[in-house]
């Protein structure tokens, strides 16, 4: 018994800093968050206003907040399906080219983007999409081409960071689902092949269905990720023009730090962590019965 006891100590003792370090990072944080969303103030004033539900409905009544609101599920709802497909078609790809030095170089520059700092790939395409300068205009023009307006259109900036995000991150969501793949024994292929069965029936009957999980999973992360955009905007177009690729994570922050209405922001963020937590819950939740374990 007293060794029973002995273990149970010991397992506490060295979960504690872990617990610990969640509890301070992460529990206390979101209901802090909670409490500050109904208050109003700056973050240089000691005494803050109660005002319960005033930040929340300030936010919904905001043309300003509906419009970043539809902008963050658009550019989620366009990155997430985008690299997710791309991925899966380079990973199977990939898988079916092993040991080849192609499959080496390609391995290599579609990985290569995401361990470069994202800072750096948003000045790197800053460039290549000046509207005057741009390389990619540049490359337009001697096509005989129109200039492209990437980041100065209302219509195009949003898309235009998508597929910044898309060239940082497949490589990541493509190096998961390899993973996957190489975990498929051979002998289902093999039995497949015996039977004449064309490709595209095995990617849909056997591959897609042995990586499910995966697929979920690195969907799920895709799509979390895809919430937090900040460097991009900040850096490519500061949420314009005319607020056309503004994102909760960066409305927050501009309502926190720039204008110091630490009370909407603080309402943002809870919409922020509310949308996240019931986008996750409906994926797990529509995926049930189609991952298969």
């Amino acid at each position: 018994m007293k060794k029973q006891n002995r273990e149970k100590l010991t397992g506490y003792l060295t979960a504690m800093p872990a617990i610990t370090f969640l509890l301070v990072f992460t529990v206390y944080p979101v209901f802090y968050l909670i409490y500050a969303s109904f208050f109003n103030g700056s973050l240089i004033q000691t005494k803050r206003k109660f005002i319960g539900l005033g930040n929340y409905i300030y936010l919904f009544k905001s043309e300003d907040f509906q419009i970043v609101l539809r902008n963050t599920i658009i550019y989620t709802i366009l990155l997430v399906m985008i690299v997710i497909v791309l991925a899966i078609l380079v990973a199977v790809w990939l898988n079916g080219k092993k040991h080849s030095r192609l499959n080496n170089f390609v391995q290599s520059i579609t990985f290569m983007p995401h361990i470069i700092s994202l800072v750096s790939v948003s000045l790197v395409f800053l460039w290549l999409m000046d509207a005057d300068s741009g390389l990619l205009n540049m490359m337009f023009n001697i096509l005989g081409l129109n200039p492209y307006p990437f980041l100065t259109s209302p219509q195009t900036a949003l898309f235009s960071l998508v597929i910044v995000m898309i060239w940082k991150s497949l490589g990541y969501y493509t190096l998961l689902i390899m993973a996957a793949l190489q975990t498929i024994p051979s002998n289902i292929y093999e039995a497949a092949a015996v039977d004449d069965i064309s490709p595209i029936r095995v990617f849909f009957k056997i591959t897609l269905p042995m990586i499910s999980p995966t697929i979920l999973l690195t969907t799920v992360v895709a799509t979390i990720n895809s919430f937090k955009v900040f460097d991009t905007i900040n850096i490519m177009t500061q949420g314009g023009p005319i607020n056309s690729s503004n994102t909760l994570v960066y409305y927050i922050y501009q309502y926190a730090f720039k204008y110091s209405k630490i009370g909407q922001a603080s309402a943002a963020g809870v919409i922020l962590l509310i949308l996240v937590s019931v986008l996750t819950i409906i994926q797990f939740g529509v995926s049930k019965n189609k991952v298969q374990y």
